[in-house]
């Protein structure tokens, strides 16, 4: 009978152990669901985008809190460039496929009875990429970091959204404005522009700039909204490269077609052709 009791004490106390394990799990779970602040500096590559800095460059992104900036240093630890926290209207975490150079050395090298394989190597690379516009210098753009790992990219990425006070919309973080605050129902999304760049020194090269179809999936399900998409235009104009970073699944292939069509005036940048990126919003409403 003794034995009897022990055992069932004994098993509820696993029982109770296990059920505490879990809770702990779950609880280690929903605190890592958001990504730890960011270290005051971290690695990066500067990959182009801010005006006046063409060359892309290994250095550093510090947080410069006591006068609420971004800044980016070379190896020599010398400031290159910095963008106010209040400048940021929009970033991101993004990650972009690279062959990297050892690899595309090799590749050139041919196999005697088959194609090089190396040559197809690529290696995903996570990306901080933000959306500026600095009205002390009559400059904006987007610009992007490569940082050494995902987690990094993403810590950067919050901690920066705190500081430059941006709100989450879908995957990305963007500033709230006071006019679309106050918008609240269907009405007041239909009275937006139907295409916008949102790049200032695009904005006035547009050639062509095509909407998009709107899906009849879509239109079934009467989904409706805006979609942004970023696109990178080449030095002739063209759109070389376009994916959706926020927007309904059913309407983003749509506008990711529309943005592949948009043609622009080149930009220049100390007299020679350039290429840049800017991010179009499409608002995808039912005829």
């Amino acid at each position: 009978m003794h034995t009897s009791k022990r055992l069932i004490g004994a098993a509820l106390l696993v029982f109770a152990l296990t059920l505490a394990g879990a809770a702990q799990k779950n609880t280690a779970r929903q605190d890592s669901s958001k990504p730890a602040a960011a270290p005051q500096t971290v690695k990066a590559k500067y990959e182009g985008g801010v005006f006046g800095f063409n060359k892309a460059q290994e250095g550093t992104l510090s947080f410069d809190d006591p006068n609420s900036r971004l800044v980016f240093r070379n190896q020599q630890g010398k400031e290159v460039f910095a963008i106010l926290y209040g400048d940021v209207s929009q970033e991101f975490a993004d990650t972009q496929s690279r062959r990297p150079k050892s690899a595309s050395i090799l590749g050139n090298v041919p196999l005697i009875y088959a194609p090089n394989p190396i040559g197809w190597i690529k290696t995903k690379n996570p990306y901080v990429t933000l959306q500026f516009s600095d009205s002390s210098y009559q400059r904006s753009g987007i610009t992007s970091f490569r940082v050494e790992s995902k987690e990094i990219c993403a810590s950067v990425v919050n901690t920066l959204a705190e500081k430059a006070g941006l709100v989450p919309h879908g995957d990305i973080f963007v500033r709230q404005r006071a006019s679309s605050a106050a918008m609240t129902g269907p009405a007041d999304m239909s009275e937006r522009a139907a295409v916008t760049v949102e790049n200032e020194m695009l904005s006035n090269r547009v050639i062509s700039l095509p909407r998009p179809v709107y899906p009849e999936e879509a239109r079934q399900q009467k989904v409706t909204g805006i979609v942004r998409v970023l696109v990178t235009v080449d030095d002739k104009g063209n759109v070389a490269d376009a994916e959706a970073v926020s927007g309904s699944p059913l309407l983003q292939a749509a506008a990711v077609d529309a943005a592949k069509q948009a043609k622009f005036e080149p930009l220049s940048r100390d007299g020679r052709p350039s290429k840049t990126k800017t991010i179009i919003s499409y608002n995808l409403q039912a005829n």
